[in-house]
């Protein structure tokens, strides 16, 4: 099949070219074996496909680290206190307690203080 062959040439070019800063003659000579020396170019890439949608965020009641939960990225702070008290683990530490104040790291933690 030509179209295979075609990219796995093209991706061991990327690779090559990629650990090229690494090991630059053990690269250089199987860039010449493919017949690929001339014209190299890094390789592109597409920041957007390395973003995750979802993210661990760190539940801390009074500053100690009582489990994680995972959460949209850029989730409002109104949306993850529903989560942490639904969240069966925690719900023993909220029992029977107001709380007085919630710290919230954006896409990193909630500290609620009681």
């Amino acid at each position: 099949n030509q179209y295979t062959s075609k990219t796995i040439t093209e991706n061991y070019k990327k690779i090559l070219i990629s650990i090229t800063p690494i090991i630059p003659h053990f690269s250089s000579e199987c860039l010449k074996l493919i017949g690929e020396e001339k014209n190299l170019k890094w390789p592109e890439f597409d920041l957007a496909l390395l973003e995750e949608e979802f993210i661990n965020v760190v539940i801390q009641i009074n500053g100690k680290k009582r489990g994680i939960i995972k959460a949209k990225k850029n989730i409002k702070i109104e949306e993850i206190i529903e989560k942490v008290k639904n969240e069966k683990n925690i719900m023993k530490y909220l029992s029977d307690t107001n709380i007085k104040k919630q710290i919230y790291v954006p896409n990193r933690l909630i500290n609620i203080i009681i």
